[in-house]
């Protein structure tokens, strides 16, 4: 083989490498630069994650502080927007009106609204959804206890007993009736009561120890 051919086919050689090596730099560097898709959480597009829930947690039977009750209004992570509660009472009334017979988004707006003290508006939706489900004790209590902030001491006493005729053992409701009877009607006597009975169930309960010493301050003084 001639030396000239050599040498041609050398640097053919070397042209041919040349031209896939910066080819294939340039595939790469294009690849790198296109953007990347939006990854969703656990399987779900980030559409549905942006998608309220149709009904939130349900009514707990905690005291003497009523927490939030919707999972949406809980501390929301840096950069959130705001929910907008007006338009979570929208989503509530929406549902209540398709679902006639459900008391569960009637049950569940209430809580919305006493949540955000607002106990007057809360008071027929707590009302409806007893219509439909006349033994929940925890919507009685907490119709009741929307009445004692209204100043309706009287009315909180008829909810609270109405939830104790159902089950005498309902610790929320003992709680409040020593409350209400302490602070809103002062009739001692029954506040010691529901006191006594409360503290037989579960002397543990949050807050009773303090409503004893404000018992008997106010039975001090008499």
């Amino acid at each position: 083989m001639k030396k000239e051919t050599i040498i041609a086919a050398g640097v053919f050689f070397c042209v041919g490498f040349l031209t896939g090596y910066v080819y294939h730099a340039q595939s790469s560097s294009s690849n790198s630069s296109a953007p990347e898709s939006q990854t969703s959480v656990s399987g779900v597009s980030p559409q549905a994650q942006e998608q309220p829930s149709a009904f939130a947690a349900g009514t707990s039977d905690e005291a003497p502080e009523a927490q939030s009750r919707d999972p949406r209004l809980q501390a929301l992570p840096p950069g959130h927007p705001s929910v907008d509660l007006d338009s979570t009472v929208k989503l509530f009334e929406d549902q209540a009106a398709a679902r006639p017979g459900d008391p569960r988004p009637r049950l569940e707006l209430a809580n919305l609204l006493y949540d955000h003290k607002q106990f007057e508006q809360a008071v027929p939706w707590y009302q409806k959804a007893l219509e439909l489900d006349p033994r929940n004790l925890s919507a009685r209590t907490d119709l009741g206890t929307c009445y004692f902030n209204l100043g309706r001491a009287d009315e909180a006493l008829r909810e609270y007993r109405k939830s104790l005729e159902i089950d005498p053992r309902h610790q929320p409701t003992l709680y409040n009736m020593v409350l209400v009877n302490l602070e809103g009607t002062h009739n001692l006597a029954a506040a010691r009561q529901a006191w006594e009975q409360l503290h037989g169930l579960n002397p543990q309960y949050p807050g009773l120890d303090r409503l004893k010493q404000n018992l008997e301050t106010a039975e001090s003084s008499r």
